[in-house]
């Protein structure tokens, strides 16, 4: 299209859309496309206004008529439409001020010869919302000649617009690209920035690591009355403020019931015989009970509720509601020390034994001891983990080489049974140094570390704590930049991101400042009712 389109016969078409334009729309008969006189307005900028007609026209370039309107509402494209909307015309406004000028005559050339409209989306807007920027648009015949007919078509049927609308409509838009590029164009990159944004890239590590996870060295059942005493004793300070944190937990409680259980797992659906073996062990479970064992040993032996089995059964407090059925009735019906009959649910079959009830205002010494044991299980756990850091620690700085470490875990695990949480040696990806290689945990320190060792000093002084956890590192490869490698392409590639990142983030402070200023002024008011939802409104009308 754009060779078809030589100098003289350009100024020709621009003439020809004008004329064009002003026989369509111009005159009386073009009010009724001018619907927004009055309190019909979108939003006004420092006194100018956005008509409804103006945004439902960027709602259509948005693409916003190809969405239902539950759709539209979750992407919250009306509003992404109009404060494009808003801060083009800020965006213009101060392109006005530094004295760029746009007429009617360009923007209309620029359809003609680029075949290109532009629109204009929020900054921070996802992507994949609406467009931003240039819009190509085919106003080519059958032949491949513009055709000024499919533009007036286009602006008065699809975007219901007179061509003063229009013609308004993309000067303000073109101000405002002239800003957007102005402000970009002031953007440069240090000397240096490309060359540590390659480093930060290419600098990457692989740990071999073995994770000692607090969890795997909790006590099971309940602790003894001495070490609650001892942990109160030197840590009161620290119970009286979890205590003060947590006070609403322990008053104006409805009934509550704390049981441990030992579970037997069966489906619902088994067959008669496996039902009957599971309730055998139920039973038999019950009768040492019955007999004085204790009921926290077996269910860690026996439950096959591998979650609070690992708490000696422990379920905590509960209230009414929080359990099966079957199991509620049952717990509720017990007394603190009783142990009830096998109770099957859904899950298989149950022997509970209630450790306590309660309502009311719990008393602050018994919270404070609650507080107090699970205070002391934490700090047990995690002094038991971090012992067993440092014993694998020093047998690496002995001499002791992974591979035969790794051997030995292993071997440990598999001999233990069900402890998921066991230490294993494992292996990193290669990383960077803003990259977290241990999922779930805050990797800060892991990483500072890492990137200080050497394969001639490959071992950590200490073990790194990691949330609940510690962590024993041993460097196994290190990657480091090369500026050989970094000249030429990858130079050249690098560059052109950053300074595309770069100029975005610059340009989106620009215009979030624009923004913040015209509110501080009062200068922006919005219609509610242009960003209004309706379940029976059609999309395409707005």
């Amino acid at each position: 299209m754009r060779q078809s389109i030589q100098n003289v016969g350009l100024l020709v078409i621009v003439v020809v859309l004008c004329g064009v334009f002003l026989l369509q729309f111009g005159g009386p008969q073009s009010r009724g496309c001018v619907r927004d006189a009055g309190a019909r307005y979108a939003a006004r900028v420092y006194g100018d206004t956005i008509s409804l007609g103006e945004m439902k026209a960027a709602y259509v370039l948005a693409n916003g008529t190809r969405y239902s309107t539950e759709t539209a509402r979750e992407m919250k494209l009306k509003e992404l439409v109009l404060e494009g909307l808003i801060e083009r015309d800020l965006l213009a406004r101060e392109a006005r001020e530094v004295g760029f000028n746009i007429t009617k005559d360009d923007v209309m050339v620029r359809l003609a010869e680029e075949g290109s409209l532009y629109v204009s989306a929020p900054v921070g807007a996802p992507s994949s919302s609406m467009p931003s920027g240039a819009m190509p648009v085919s106003f080519e015949d059958k032949d491949g000649n513009f055709d000024p007919e499919n533009v007036r078509r286009f602006i008065q049927n699809r975007l219901g617009r007179t061509v003063e609308e229009f013609a308004n409509s993309q000067i303000q838009e073109t101000l405002a690209q002239r800003m957007r590029e102005t402000v970009a164009a002031s953007v440069a990159l240090a000397p240096n920035e490309v060359w540590d944004a390659y480093a930060r890239e290419k600098d990457k590590a692989t740990l071999k690591y073995v994770r000692f996870d607090a969890a795997n060295y909790r006590q099971q059942g309940p602790a003894s009355a001495a070490q609650i005493d001892a942990w109160l004793k030197d840590h009161q300070a620290d119970v009286d403020a979890e205590y003060e944190k947590e006070k609403h937990r322990y008053t104006g409680l409805e009934k509550q019931v704390r049981a441990r259980h030992i579970l037997f797992k069966v489906a619902s659906d088994a067959d008669a015989a496996a039902k009957q073996a599971a309730k055998n062990k139920a039973e038999a479970a019950r009768a040492r009970a019955l007999k004085g064992e204790d009921f926290a040993k077996l269910a860690s032996e026996l439950s096959e509720d591998t979650g609070s089995a690992k708490e000696g059964g422990d379920l905590g407090y509960n209230t009414r509601g929080k359990m099966v059925a079957p199991f509620d009735d049952a717990q509720f019906a017990l007394k603190p020390g009783d142990v009830s009959e096998v109770v099957e649910t859904r899950f298989g079959y149950h022997v509970i034994k209630v450790e306590g009830v309660r309502e009311g205002d719990v008393p602050v010494a018994e919270a404070k001891r609650e507080i107090a044991e699970k205070q002391f299980k934490a700090g047990n756990a995690d002094a038991q983990a971090k012992a067993a850091a440092e014993k694998v620690l020093a047998e690496l700085q002995g001499g002791v080489t992974m591979d035969a470490l790794e051997a030995r875990l292993k071997a440990e695990k598999d001999a233990a049974g069900d402890k998921p949480q066991a230490p294993l040696v494992k292996e990193t990806r290669a990383f960077g140094r803003g990259d977290s290689p241990l999922v779930g945990l805050d990797n800060t320190e892991l990483v500072k570390t890492a990137f200080e060792l050497s394969k001639e000093s490959a071992l950590p002084k200490a073990p790194i704590k990691a949330g609940d956890s510690w962590v024993v590192i041993q460097l196994e490869s290190r990657e480091t930049p090369d500026r050989a490698a970094f000249a030429g392409a990858e130079e050249a590639r690098l560059s052109d991101a950053l300074l595309r990142r770069k100029r975005l983030e610059v340009l989106e402070s620009y215009v979030r400042e624009l923004r913040k200023r015209a509110d501080s002024e009062g200068a922006v008011s919005i219609n509610p009712e242009a960003v209004r939802y309706s379940a029976s409104e059609e999309t395409a009308s707005l």
